[in-house]
């Protein structure tokens, strides 16, 4: 097998997942009644702009800063990854 392709097809599943994250970070924001990504990160000391990356699935999550937002949502890490939506 192409080492080559291998590593495009984890890079493209990596991207995905960061994509189905974000979707999952944007409807807990909108569950708890938010509608504007920018007030949520205000009100929880986030940064807006690393926020706004996060929910668009463009910018790669630090397992600190998971802990921080699934805090944000008064969840454990377990909780916030498990939650339906």
């Amino acid at each position: 097998m192409d080492k080559g392709k291998v590593a495009d097809n984890s890079q493209l599943n990596s991207d995905q997942e960061l994509i189905e994250l974000g979707r999952r970070i944007r409807a807990l924001r909108i569950s708890k009644g938010y509608k504007s990504a920018e007030k949520f990160a205000l009100d929880h000391n986030l940064s807006r702009v690393h926020y706004g990356r996060w929910e668009a699935g463009k910018k790669n999550i630090t397992y600190k800063s998971l802990l921080v937002l699934a805090r944000a949502h008064g969840m454990t890490l377990a909780e916030f990854l498990a939650v339906e939506i």
